[in-house]
């Protein structure tokens, strides 16, 4: 016998829920006990999502908590029936109930064993064909729910199954249900539709008119090019909000992190690298420092390789050098607070960069002291060590200036652009020391300091002239392409 929870157990648990355990629900056909073995999304106090058992059957459950409960469960009901009536397919939705103390509300779910989520094929994709095939399935259903009036809030690729071949929808919560038995505006479904798409990266908006017509076609819209243009520009404002908030998310407690802040100081770190040694890591950094392997020992900053909870780390402690230099630094954001940004800002656009583990200021109030910034150790040569041992590159080069000219769409500079800022890993090149770099809202701002950029970049290379010559040749054919 599993342990059996009550609402009220689930709110006090938070994020701290053993599974198996299981749940009384009370429906109309009877009381039935669910046994959840996997849980799927939690938003404590809020929101349970697990998979389990419940009399021999698979089962999804979605249990809603807190004050605000029916109303949830009332608007995933009605959105899951609205889909259905669309003629598009979605999880059955067998029984709703209500958890035994009467704090929780329960839908119950047919559970389909063999279907794939759309963002994991995606994220197995290799070919442009493969995304197209997969754009195309959401294209044609997204189609079908806008001729219906449904539109979609939440709209992502994790809100897709595919089952024995067949496109599944599901996430009732979404559809904003006031635009239900209408046939959504032009407007409204391009908003729908870059919402979407805004949560690919840039370089993915050229799959938008291979896929688009799809979508026309279904609502028998009649080709123009000025439509699309449309989409593309409000696919790009969206992915500029939506950055937006990716960042703030990054300095808050959330799913994703663990964040800590007081008079003292200030904290925020990866959840699942949150462990007890990561603990006692961020109550006193610097004694793992003194016992690391030094990488850097300079006035400015301080850089050890480390090893917590098994993985080889790298903490990089920006130090004060003297009281002007304190005076200077102490109310603007810590370079380390820049790193983490940086950091978080390089994964959204889908640049390669140092990985974010964590990040950790010393403060009295608004004094910001002392600050460390932690990240993933990349076990690979820096650009000039690598490409200097090689009588022939072998698409290095080319990579790194793909890196580059990403950075440039993105309209990104450094700051300080040395060759070995580049770590060569077996995946391709990866950027580090990231509390310089900027992101420009003036392109003339941006061309004066990626500028600058190149010439230090460059500058790196005086002693191979093959090299450096190649590299130019590289990015003048990338600047006119």
């Amino acid at each position: 016998m599993h342990q059996q929870l009550s609402a009220i157990e689930i709110i006090a648990a938070k994020r701290d829920i053993d599974v198996p355990f299981e749940l009384s629900v009370v429906t109309e056909e009877g009381t039935k006990q669910v046994t959840c073995q996997r849980i799927l999304r939690l938003l404590p106090g809020k929101r349970l999502v697990a998979q389990g058992q419940c009399n021999g059957e698979s089962v999804v459950i979605k249990v809603f908590l807190g004050r605000t409960r029916d109303r949830h469960l009332t608007k995933e009901k009605k959105g899951v029936d609205a889909i259905a009536s669309a003629g598009v397919r979605t999880p059955q939705l067998k029984w709703v109930g209500d958890l035994e103390d009467g704090n929780g509300r329960v839908l119950g779910f047919e559970y389909l064993d063999e279907a794939v989520g759309l963002d994991d094929l995606w994220q197995g994709s290799t070919t442009i064909g493969e995304r197209v095939d997969i754009l195309t399935h959401v294209m044609t259903t997204m189609a079908r729910l806008h001729n219906a009036g449904i539109f979609q809030q939440d709209i992502h690729l994790a809100n897709f199954l595919l089952c024995h071949g067949r496109l599944q929808t599901i996430d009732g919560g979404g559809v904003e249900t006031r635009y239900l038995r209408e046939n959504l505006s032009e407007s409204r479904c391009i908003t729908n539709l870059a919402l979407f798409f805004a949560q690919f990266y840039a370089r993915d908006d050229e799959l938008v008119r291979l896929v688009f017509p799809s979508y026309e076609a279904i609502r028998q819209w009649p080709s123009d090019a000025s439509r699309n243009d449309r989409l593309l520009l409000e696919i790009q404002k969206r992915r500029s909000t939506r950055k937006k908030d990716y960042l703030d998310k990054t300095f808050r407690e959330c799913t994703r992190f663990v964040c800590r802040s007081d008079f003292y100081g200030y904290q925020v770190c990866e959840r699942s690298a949150y462990t007890k040694q990561m603990q006692q890591f961020m109550s006193d950094p610097d004694a793992l420092i003194d016992n690391g392997k030094l990488l850097k020992n300079g006035n400015s900053s301080t850089v050890a390789l480390v090893e917590i909870s098994g993985k080889l780390l790298v903490i990089k402690r920006y130090n004060i050098k003297n009281a002007w230099h304190g005076l200077r630094r102490v109310l603007r954001r810590s370079r380390a607070w820049m790193s983490w940004c940086n950091a978080h800002r390089m994964e959204f656009l889908g640049i390669p960069a140092m990985k974010p583990v964590a990040m950790m200021e010393k403060r009295l109030g608004p004094l910001c002291f002392t600050a460390f910034f932690v990240s993933e150790f990349v076990d690979a040569p820096d650009a000039i060590r690598c490409l200097a041992s090689k009588d022939k590159p072998n698409g290095e080069m080319e990579q790194i200036v793909a890196l580059l000219n990403d950075m440039s769409e993105a309209r990104i500079s450094h700051g300080d652009l040395k060759a070995s800022n580049f770590l060569m890993a077996a995946s391709g090149p990866v950027i580090i020391d990231l509390d310089a770099m900027k992101e420009h809202k003036s392109e003339h701002s941006f061309r004066r300091a990626f500028s600058k950029d190149i010439h230090r970049f460059l500058d790196n290379w005086v002693e191979y002239p093959d090299l450096s010559d190649q590299f130019e040749r590289l990015l003048q054919k990338q600047s006119a392409a």
